[in-house]
């Protein structure tokens, strides 16, 4: 059995410019709205791998199934909604005034601590992680070999639980765009 996962394409959205952390809110469901970068192309490995692949699993936002069109699959055999990308929480605060990557960053490490403002909980996402993760077992004891072409947060939290299920894989989860981590276990004795 095989489980690949391969993080989505360079989204064209800027996270460089300063704002408040409520035009950081704004700026989050942009994001979700945004396609990827045609610029950023996949790496021929990534586009050989996902071409290996006997089943292909997409989230339902943009930069997901952009990105399966530019691993040139056109038709995702699954789309859904439980493999979005993990909420991030965002406040209505009017100062300071941080670039979106910094808000990225400190309202990823509140939610791990509890904060919850505008978002699930982190013990909700953790669920939620479980289910993908155990659906994408499933699929790959089905089909033999799966790709999921998803988001940082959310492959990050299945890379750790299929480790915990003795996967073998990458001890890294991926990180950068277009890269991928391939996840086998033998199914033998």
């Amino acid at each position: 059995m095989e489980i690949v996962l391969i993080r989505h394409g360079k989204p064209t959205i800027d996270l460089s410019e300063k704002m408040s952390a409520s035009g950081f809110g704004q700026r989050v469901m942009d994001y979700d709205r945004a396609g990827i970068d045609a610029e950023h192309k996949p790496t021929r490995e990534a586009c050989k791998r996902a071409g290996k692949c006997r089943f292909i699993v997409c989230s339902t936002l943009p930069r997901s199934i952009e990105s399966a069109r530019a691993l040139n699959i056109e038709n995702p055999d699954m789309t859904s909604d439980l493999f979005r990308e993990c909420e991030m929480p965002y406040a209505n605060w009017k100062y300071p005034k941080l670039t979106g990557t910094s808000w990225s960053v400190l309202f990823r490490i509140l939610q791990l601590m509890g904060y919850t403002s505008h978002t699930e909980s982190y013990k909700a996402i953790k669920h939620r992680a479980q289910k993908c993760t155990d659906q994408l077992v499933e699929l790959s004891q089905k089909h033999g070999s799966v790709l999921f072409i998803g988001h940082g947060a959310i492959i990050w939290l299945i890379h750790k639980r299929l480790l915990r299920m003795k996967w073998s894989g990458p001890q890294k989860s991926v990180r950068d765009y277009w890269a991928f981590g391939v996840y086998t276990k033998n199914t033998a004795g």
